[in-house]
């Protein structure tokens, strides 16, 4: 457990027997059972190390030094050569594309089988990401999802952007809200349009995914697309469908909102997603759902669905 800090076994064991200890102990409160010289001469390697204090008085006893002071160095040395190792990786990385500017444009596409390949290369490349993060989604899905992508929400924490636009149908999708709610709670930046194209994930300006083959799963067989003329078309198409598409404001209250909760059924309205579907969403009947949207059309002076959603828009519910 702490080999990573740069201890052996041994003194990971004399390390933690000392820190479970309520009081300093000497070597032989640490090994009632046996010879404590062993010990004694870790605690002492401890000891040097700065680990433990060494107190005054026959036979001597020891006490841990608090570990975020002890191993502070450690960490700082670490997190030093973590930056250098970056730094090497972003020099190779620009080596590697110099010495790609001139392929041959097939050599821009790799193509990946097989479902396990598939989905090692899809966390491999995902994970990579450095500044943002931009996704279709659209089924088919071989699982829906039910809780945010656990890559997603660690990428959001290292300040990583993260826009997604959904189709309605990936919306719509039976168990899908809490996915939904969880990503956009992480900081996940969400839209809505009523189709999409393919099913994409651009990684930075460096990576552009997509399945081989129209309507297939991802996982199936994959497109990895290098820099070059059809990433940057593939971005520009995120760009352009991401201004036309509604943006999908979901809190995390809201897996739990009955009918009468006013926004969450304006946003799935605003998602395109019919009474049915919406009731399904927020545990209500569907009778009860167009009762609801008639009352928050009149109160918002709409005569329409979308009415009902530019005034929600311009009244701030959205």
């Amino acid at each position: 457990m702490l080999e990573q800090l740069g201890l052996s076994d041994e003194e990971q064991t004399a390390y933690l027997a000392l820190l479970d200890h309520a009081r300093p102990a000497t070597a032989a409160d640490l090994t009632p059972a046996g010879s404590a010289e062993a010990v004694e001469k870790l605690l002492d390697a401890l000891e040097r190390r700065g680990l433990a204090d060494r107190l005054p008085g026959e036979p001597p006893a020891y006490r841990l030094v608090d570990p975020a002071l002890a191993f502070a160095e450690t960490l700082a040395a670490r997190e030093r050569d973590l930056k250098r190792s970056r730094v090497l990786v972003d020099e190779l990385a620009v080596r590697h594309r110099r010495r790609h500017d001139a392929v041959e444009p097939g050599d821009l596409v790799e193509i990946v089988t097989g479902s396990e390949a598939t989905a090692r290369r899809l966390v491999d490349v995902y994970s990579s990401a450095r500044t943002q993060v931009r996704a279709m989604e659209r089924p088919p899905y071989g699982v829906v999802n039910s809780e945010p992508n656990p890559i997603e929400v660690e990428l959001l924490k290292a300040g990583v952007r993260h826009r997604v636009l959904y189709e309605q149908s990936a919306v719509d999708l039976p168990g899908r809200l809490s996915d939904l709610i969880g990503g956009i709670a992480a900081g996940e930046e969400a839209r809505v349009t009523p189709t999409l194209p393919a099913r994409m994930l651009l990684i930075d300006d460096r990576y552009a995914m997509v399945p081989a083959t129209a309507g297939a799963l991802i996982t199936d067989q994959l497109l990895v697309v290098r820099p070059g003329g059809l990433l940057d078309v593939l971005a520009e198409v995120f760009e352009e469908t991401w201004l036309r598409a509604m943006p999908l404001r979901l809190h995390p209250g809201d897996h739990d909102a009955q009918a009468d909760d006013d926004r969450v059924i304006l946003n799935l309205l605003a998602a395109g997603l019919t009474e049915q579907s919406i009731a399904r969403h927020v545990g209500a009947s569907q009778r009860t759902v167009q009762r609801r949207i008639k009352e928050i059309s009149g109160r918002l002076g709409a005569r329409t669905r979308f009415q009902a959603g530019l005034q929600a828009a311009r009244n701030g519910v959205l």
